[in-house]
């Protein structure tokens, strides 16, 4: 087994981490206040059968730059080799299709358990989305109920609002972002 690394990246909003296994992202932590509590989200969510190594630097400087534009509010892509091969396939299928919603764009669980040819899955896809390890860059904020903004795991409703309006914000010349 190949050796994982992580580090911090500060954001306006506080302390991120990333982390990768090889030349592939493996989890990215949303910012935290600071990096002891990032540290414990990481510790909890990341999953790691063997402990990760603490670098200094990601070897991604675009990654970071891309993200340090989004929590600035500018559009972003992240278009960086993903490590999902410890997930379940439905989950790998779900994140997968979630990578591709446009910016400032959202789709419904409903519309995501569809695109996977499962349409009576969507609570399964809300299930699948809450073990998603790379928030942000596979834009699990993205996918709401269709009445309501649906839930967001580990960091909460308030999180998930910011991420939306951020894009919102940038996207302000296209419209809103729809409820569905």
């Amino acid at each position: 087994m190949s050796r994982a690394y992580f580090s911090y990246l500060r954001t306006w909003l506080g302390f991120s981490i990333l982390s990768w296994q090889e030349d592939k992202l493996r989890a990215f932590i949303l910012p935290q206040q600071n990096k002891e509590k990032a540290l414990t989200i990481f510790q909890e969510k990341a999953k790691f059968s063997f402990c990760p190594h603490p670098q200094e630097k990601s070897p991604f400087p675009s990654l970071e730059q891309a993200i340090q534009n989004y929590f600035n509010g500018y559009p972003a892509s992240f278009s960086f080799p993903l490590y999902l091969n410890e997930l379940p396939s439905f989950t790998q299928e779900v994140l997968q299709t979630t990578a591709l919603i446009p910016y400032g764009e959202t789709l419904t669980y409903g519309q995501v358990a569809k695109k996977i040819g499962k349409p009576r899955a969507s609570r399964a896809v809300g299930r699948a989305l809450g073990q998603n390890p790379l928030p942000l860059l596979i834009p699990c904020h993205r996918v709401i109920a269709c009445h309501n903004w649906g839930g967001y795991s580990t960091y909460g409703l308030r999180f998930k609002i910011l991420l939306l309006s951020i894009e919102l914000r940038s996207n302000s010349g296209s419209g809103s972002i729809p409820l569905v």
